[in-house]
């Protein structure tokens, strides 16, 4: 069983994750966090497999939270997040280079077709980061 935690500070997006990933009869969600501060501290507690993280959050944003988690907790993550293609060549380039290891645009809209295009690529991609043992620096 891959354990999750999903990190967004929007509640539909959190439940839409949810639902993509408990879709899946290997993956469980053990925690939904609300934003970066949470998710660091979720992390450290649950330990998950793997983490699905928004970029832009209060308190502290997903890049802060994904190079946080990786300092402290190294833990596979996926981006999951809206912001539109230049922001994504910009912000996306950023979150990889601190730790994340891919991106998964969020659905623009809730169609069936669309819903299921983005569950198959993120239970796909989860799956995939989930089997990666990262090990703490010593940097």
């Amino acid at each position: 069983m891959i354990r999750v935690l999903v990190v967004d500070d929007s509640a539909t997006a959190r439940e839409a994750i949810s639902a993509m990933l408990k879709s899946d009869p290997d993956i469980q969600v053990i925690g939904e966090a609300t934003d970066g501060l949470e998710a660091v501290r979720m992390a450290a507690d649950l330990k998950p497999d793997a983490i699905t993280m928004d970029i832009n959050m209060p308190w502290m944003n997903g890049y802060e939270a994904t190079k946080q988690i990786m300092l402290q907790n190294p833990t596979p993550i996926i981006v999951v997040t809206t912001v539109n293609h230049q922001e994504m060549v910009h912000h996306g380039l950023d979150i990889l280079l601190v730790g994340a290891l891919d991106i998964v645009q969020k659905p623009s809209s809730l169609s069936a077709q669309g819903f299921e295009t983005i569950r198959t690529e993120l239970v796909t991609k989860v799956k995939a980061v989930a089997q990666i043992k990262l090990v703490k620096s010593n940097l």
